[in-house]
Order: structure tokens, then sequence, then C-alpha cells
């Protein structure tokens, strides 16, 4: 079994956004983080984000490292 689709994704924006490997590790632990804390994405029931709402956070991200 392959890796899940929403870590496939949070990849790919991190290519996108040409992060790293430790800000890619970062970058998921800050989304973990943003779905603990309330702040998860509209995707489903678990809170995962859609692509224009993971690229917000990757901006998010960036700005504040």
């Amino acid at each position: 079994m392959g890796r899940k689709f929403d870590h496939k994704q949070v990849d790919a924006i991190a290519n996108k956004y040409k992060m790293s490997f430790e800000q890619r590790k970062a970058f998921g632990k800050f989304i973990e983080q943003e779905k603990k804390h309330g702040y998860g994405g509209t995707l489903n029931y678990r809170k995962d984000f859609t692509w224009e709402e993971l690229a917000q956070k990757a901006q998010e991200f960036l700005e504040e490292i």
C-alpha cells in the first residue's frame, strides 16, 4: 500500500513551494497542529485540507519561519 493521498498532497505542495526536506517535515507537523487546534480543512470529516487550503497553509507556514 502506498502513501496516503493527503501525504502525497502535502508532498506536492512542499515541492511547489520548494521546501527543503526539513521544511517539509516541519510543514507536516504544522498541518497536524492546525488540525489539532481546530483550524482544519473542509475536505472531509477528518478536517483534511483541499489543495487551495494547503497552498494557503504553506504560505502561512513559510511566512512564520
